[in-house]
């Protein structure tokens, strides 16, 4: 596992590099929640407002990222080296965009609206083929893959 940094200024506690490593550990965003059970697997003594805490001092410093799915009310919480997704609006399924087009875009809006860019995140909805095939079938997709 690649060793996060905590920005300068703020102390490296057990349970900040504890949040990081179970979001380095897991593929997609996890809700706040997820992370506290995750954690007490491991045996970490952390409660979910600390969770909560160290989220946005985290976000704010710019190794987290907060993101809101469509139709979900509760934020979900990833490493911003993982920020571009295609999520399936049926059964929630996440995966990882790795080769980011918006490096191609970011140069223009520099060059047009004359902004510094401090960071991005993508986020593109729609249906993976598995729920295609499902509804095409005219079967009902489940959310196993949450």
């Amino acid at each position: 596992m690649k060793k996060l940094a905590i920005p300068q200024g703020y102390k490296t506690t057990k349970q900040r590099k504890a949040i990081l490593e179970v979001l380095e550990e897991n593929i997609t965003p996890m809700h706040a929640e997820d992370i506290y059970f995750k954690l007490k697997e491991k045996g970490i003594d952390i409660s979910l407002s600390t969770i909560y805490r160290n989220l946005d001092m985290l976000q704010k410093q710019g190794l987290v990222i907060k993101a809101y799915m469509l139709n979900e009310d509760k934020a979900r919480f990833g490493l911003s080296s993982k920020k571009n997704y295609l999520i399936c609006q049926e059964c929630k399924k996440i995966v990882i965009i790795d080769n980011c087009p918006f490096e191609k875009f970011k140069e223009e809006l520099i060059e047009v609206h004359g902004f510094d860019i401090l960071g991005h995140s993508i986020e593109v909805y729609g249906i993976c083929p598995e729920c295609k095939e499902k509804i095409k079938n005219d079967e009902k997709p489940s959310q196993e893959n949450k």
